[in-house]
């Protein structure tokens, strides 16, 4: 045979090995390595040449593990692993999502027809003239003890010191997301 550069070579044809399983402890070995070597290559070629994504996972006669992916065996893995698990758990999650939906279509459907019945024995209430719908401050205060006025007077006070403290925030606020720099601080000083 005559390489490319000119020189004859013999190459020996290759031997036919059997394929048995081998008793000697370090030709074995030696064989796993070689030969986990030639099928992780391969198991990377296929991934690169065709676009795929490929794992491969392999117990040595030693019981480690060993594993080869592209683009990365975890994620092939895992891919795997869920869409096996998605068959099952689709089916079981269509009929428990189907359960719950029913469950709370009647819920649904019963606090409707509360809510309507409530409303009309509002309006009902409405109607009469109920004092339940009179507003808390046009209440007579001549039938309240003095303890409750002045409890009452202090709510009062709580309440108009509240309302001006939200007047002056609101107040402030619009003039700093209305108003320029410099205005701002004259306003704010006047």
């Amino acid at each position: 045979m005559v390489s490319s550069n000119g020189n004859s070579t013999t190459t020996k044809p290759k031997r036919k090995i059997d394929i048995k399983k081998i008793e000697q402890l370090n030709k074995l070995q030696v064989s796993f390595s070689k030969r986990k070597l030639r099928l992780f290559n391969k198991v990377t070629e296929l991934s690169i040449m065709c676009q795929a994504k490929t794992a491969m996972i392999i117990t040595s006669p030693n019981e480690k593990l060993y594993a080869c992916g592209y683009p990365n065996s975890d994620s092939v893995i895992n891919q795997f692993i869920a869409s096996e698990n998605n068959v099952v758990i689709d089916n079981e999650k269509k009929k428990q999502d189907e359960e719950i939906f029913e469950t709370l279509r009647f819920q649904y459907e019963e606090l409707q027809e509360k809510l309507k019945e409530e409303k009309n024995i509002l309006l009902k209430e409405r109607n009469k003239g109920d004092a339940c719908f009179t507003s808390w401050w046009n209440h007579s205060i001549d039938d309240m003890s003095f303890e409750s006025l002045e409890k009452f007077k202090n709510s009062l006070e709580n309440l108009k010191l509240n309302i001006v403290t939200a007047l002056e925030e609101k107040r402030v606020n619009s003039i700093y997301s209305t108003q320029p720099h410099q205005e701002r601080i004259k306003l704010l000083k006047s």
